[in-house]
């Protein structure tokens, strides 16, 4: 499967396994090739790269070699720089595996050195602001750019010469997606600051117009690599996504929206994954868990004939380290996999699986807080208990509201009931609300709202032609100013909303991916700084017509400063993070929890979901001794209470389902010896 390609992106919902198969695809590149240089590097914050291989990697690429008792990865031999033509490639190092982790907070520093004073010294005087104030607001807008650096940096490694091919294993999908946007908005925002550099460097002196020019300069590379790396992206002859999931009802939504996603910004889309396929040994339940896997294959497979879909089967044991990935990459890439676990015609979902009539041990109660967010890594079925657990609180105490702030939603399939972006009541429920958030659409509003105030404040300018003012250019497209992720300001302006109002006894939410979760919470700050110095500059301005401009931005600081005391309120806010009984989900849950911690927002315990029930099939069996197993050592690593979810065949539906599917949680040990929270 592999080709004459030099990067390949491996891409999808989070906890699909997209690490686990980037670093199998990168050893079967080395196996296939022995001489070649092979990089993996990970863009994805969660850093499970590490855990995979059992290493301690950094930002720079390290020898990845299985010798045992080998504490750290050998480090990377001095490579010559790349010389002109093709005989620059003689002067690398042997061939193998080398990886690396991504740190893009240490590329930000040196660039923001230049970047910083060159969109300053950019800036002209316009109708209203001053070149000092339009300076100061075009300084804003660098929050979030270390990830775009991130992707650039592997763009210059693919570029050098120094690897022959790059694997890379990227965030989950929204912040993928955001950050393949990225190069598009900043050569948006570069566009508006040349058109008032060049007004800078016409107006003045030869000496004044030169420094103008040198700033310029540096601009206008920024802009010629951003360009490059757009090319490169969409280039089928050396760029290649493998798009990873799983045969379940949410990575399916997600992947089918990814997939179109990726097609319209003409991603080569080259392959589909579908991970951790059930077999077909087993006694009856193990088959009901394959069956439930049968739609959403046959679901990828129609997606487009052109683009293979290959199936990888489910381990007991999860490929981790060396020596248990070089067997599984060499079984993946024999071919076989996918002939053998090839879905029979009447393979398809089982009954429900009745709860048991009563839970081993009765879960603690959920906090009696207003807001309750579900969160952690995507795939884990986040959704679900989000919708558990509103359904019971709904009959247990009055009006709830439960909103999704997950870009690929799927709380209208989990409650069975058609959702839209505005509060609507559950059908056969008396005070359960959803909503799903129409994040593009209420970004979109947005933009046209704030562009029809900046049109009104400047009456009698040129709207069109090189004398429009540059304040002008900057605030018809202020969004594209602002901060990268601001689109995910909408979830934090809808929850304000919501409890600001005193029609809801509780909120909770469905939260997005781990990833987008923890940008949100760090949102908060950034957007605060982005508005309030944005108020500032506008505020001196309100007798000129920018006064209701200068309103919106202290409404949402307004907002802003709501949410971060209801996140810091131990009585209005906690987090209940939801994970799988996994070896590796372990570390990815630990470095969650730290980081709600760190920020003190509470935590109220860890669900550990779809544990399998007990068993006389020895297969079935083992599964859920190890997913207790891996419950336990979360508990005692944590020092937090684990509540587990009982896997009830296939995935709860509907009203009833939910209710039954909540009842059956329970509590992994009685009196858990924990940390305190």
């Amino acid at each position: 499967m592999s080709d004459a390609r030099v990067l390949h992106f491996f891409g999808g919902k989070g906890g699909v396994g997209k690490t686990t198969l980037a670093a199998a695809y990168a050893l079967r590149l080395v196996d296939e090739a022995p001489k070649e240089r092979v990089l993996i590097v990970s863009l994805d914050p969660v850093r499970s790269l590490s855990d995979l291989l059992r290493k301690p990697l950094t930002a720079k690429p390290s020898k990845i070699e299985a010798e045992e008792g080998a504490a750290e990865p050998k480090a990377e031999p001095k490579v010559e720089p790349k010389g002109k033509g093709k005989g620059a490639k003689s002067t690398k190092a042997e061939g193998g595996l080398w990886a690396m982790e991504m740190e893009p907070a240490a590329l930000t520093k040196p660039f923001l050195q230049k970047y910083l004073p060159a969109l300053q010294k950019a800036a002209v005087k316009g109708t209203h602001l001053s070149e000092e104030e339009l300076g100061k607001l075009y300084s804003q807008a660098t929050p979030g750019l270390e990830e775009l650096l991130g992707l650039l940096h592997v763009a210059a490694l693919a570029e050098s010469g120094e690897f022959d091919r790059i694997v890379v294993d990227t965030a989950p999908t929204s912040h993928t997606l955001r950050l393949f946007d990225m190069p598009v908005g900043l050569r948006k925002f570069l566009g508006l600051v040349k058109a008032g550099g060049d007004r800078a460097a016409s107006g003045k002196g030869k000496k004044a117009a030169a420094a103008v020019s040198e700033e310029q300069g540096f601009l206008e590379e920024l802009l010629s690599r951003a360009e490059k790396l757009l090319a490169l992206l969409k280039d089928p002859a050396r760029s290649a996504f493998h798009l990873v999931t799983l045969a379940e009802p949410v990575p399916e939504a997600q992947t089918r929206m990814y997939f179109t996603q990726l097609r319209e910004r003409g991603i080569p889309v080259v392959e589909v994954v579908v991970n951790q396929v059930e077999d077909k040994e087993g006694c009856p339940t193990c088959q009901g868990r394959r069956g439930l896997q049968a739609p959403h294959v046959r679901k990828y497979q129609a997606l487009d004939k052109n683009v293979p879909v290959h199936l990888v089967c489910k381990r007991e044991v999860a490929p981790r380290g060396l020596e248990l990935l070089k067997p599984f990459a060499q079984e993946w890439a024999s071919g076989k996999e996918t002939k053998t676990l090839e879905f029979a015609a009447a393979e398809g979902p089982p009954a429900l699986v009745r709860a048991p009539s009563m839970p081993p041990i009765a879960a603690p109660p959920l906090p009696p807080t207003r807001l309750i967010f579900f969160v952690g890594q995507g795939g884990v079925g986040k959704s679900s208990c989000a919708a558990a657990a509103a359904v019971t609180l709904t009959e247990k105490e009055g009006p709830v509201l439960l909103i999704s702030t997950d870009t690929a939603h799927s709380l209208s399939d989990v409650l069975q009931s058609r959702l839209t972006d505005v509060e609507t009541q559950v059908k056969g429920t008396k005070g359960l609300y959803a909503r799903e958030l129409d994040v593009p659409g209420w970004f979109t509003a947005l933009r046209k709202r704030w562009k029809e105030k900046a049109e009104k404040a400047f009456e009698g300018a040129p709207k069109t032609g090189n004398d429009v003012p540059v304040d002008l250019l900057l605030f018809r497209n202020l969004l594209d100013a602002a901060p990268p992720g601001i689109d995910e300001l909408a979830a934090l302006s809808c929850l304000t909303d919501a409890l600001v109002q005193e029609r809801f006894k509780r909120i909770v939410v469905d939260g997005a991916p781990m990833v987008s979760s923890l940008r949100v919470v760090e949102l908060a700050s950034i957007a605060k700084g982005w508005f309030s110095a944005l108020h500032g500059v506008l505020s001196k301005h309100k007798a000129k017509g920018l006064g209701e401009l200068s309103d919106d931005m202290a409404g949402f600081i307004k907002h802003i400063k709501r949410f971060e005391d209801a996140l810091a309120s131990p009585t209005e806010s906690r987090f209940v993070v939801v994970t799988r009984g996994e070896e590796l989900a372990t570390e990815r849950t630990a470095r969650l929890v730290e980081y709600l911690k760190e920020r003190k927002l509470q935590v109220e315990r860890v669900l550990v979901n779809r544990v399998g029930p007990k068993a006389d099939c020895p297969k079935c069996e083992n599964r859920r001794k190890n997913e207790l197993n891996a419950a336990k050592v979360i508990e005692k690593q944590i020092g937090l209470p684990v509540t587990v979810a009982p896997a009830l065949g296939r995935h709860p539906a509907g009203l009833r389902e939910l209710k039954a599917f909540r009842t059956a949680w329970y509590a992994l040990s009685a009196t858990a010896k924990t940390k305190a929270a």
